[in-house]
């Protein structure tokens, strides 16, 4: 005999579990009494046309924002790249003459020689260089003697 068919006459052919009479048709019942009741639906809420268009305009503002400030950074570069003291903007020279100040000297073409020549020529000593221009020398160059410089043809001799 097998081995199945002594587990069969040992405990039969019943599976040992029996659902009750009515069970599966009274199940549906019993679930929805024990459930809590169903809430109500929520009512939706009128908005006004405000509200409606809102996020619209929060929207558009920003891109207004981030144009102005691209357009900003666009105008300050350009106007950095022309502002040197090569090439001064004509407003600064007209500001700063309105002030008071000379600008030629400032812009002028000549070279360093050229302009260390006209002050060697007009001042004999550097007290006199200190009290035109308000400056003090250190002591170790307060004794320096300033001659005139012998120039030939723009160059030295």
């Amino acid at each position: 005999m097998r081995q199945e068919d002594k587990l069969i006459e040992k405990y039969g052919k019943e599976p040992g579990f029996k659902v009750p009479e009515g069970y599966f048709e009274e199940l549906n019942v019993r679930i929805m009494s024990n459930l809590p009741p169903y809430p109500e639906a929520p009512r939706s809420v009128h908005l006004t046309a405000w509200q409606r268009v809102k996020p619209y305009v929060y929207l558009a503002a920003m891109f207004a924002g981030i144009w102005l400030m691209m357009n900003m950074f666009h105008h300050m570069s350009m106007s950095s790249s022309s502002l040197n003291l090569d090439n001064p903007p004509e407003a600064l020279v007209q500001l700063a003459e309105s002030a008071g100040y000379d600008m030629s000297p400032v812009f002028s073409m000549e070279s360093d020689y050229d302009l260390e020549h006209e002050v060697s020529g007009n001042y004999d000593s550097f007290d006199d260089f200190e009290t035109d221009f308000g400056y003090e020398l250190t002591p170790e160059y307060s004794s320096i003697e300033v001659t005139g410089l012998n120039v030939k043809d723009g160059k030295p001799v």
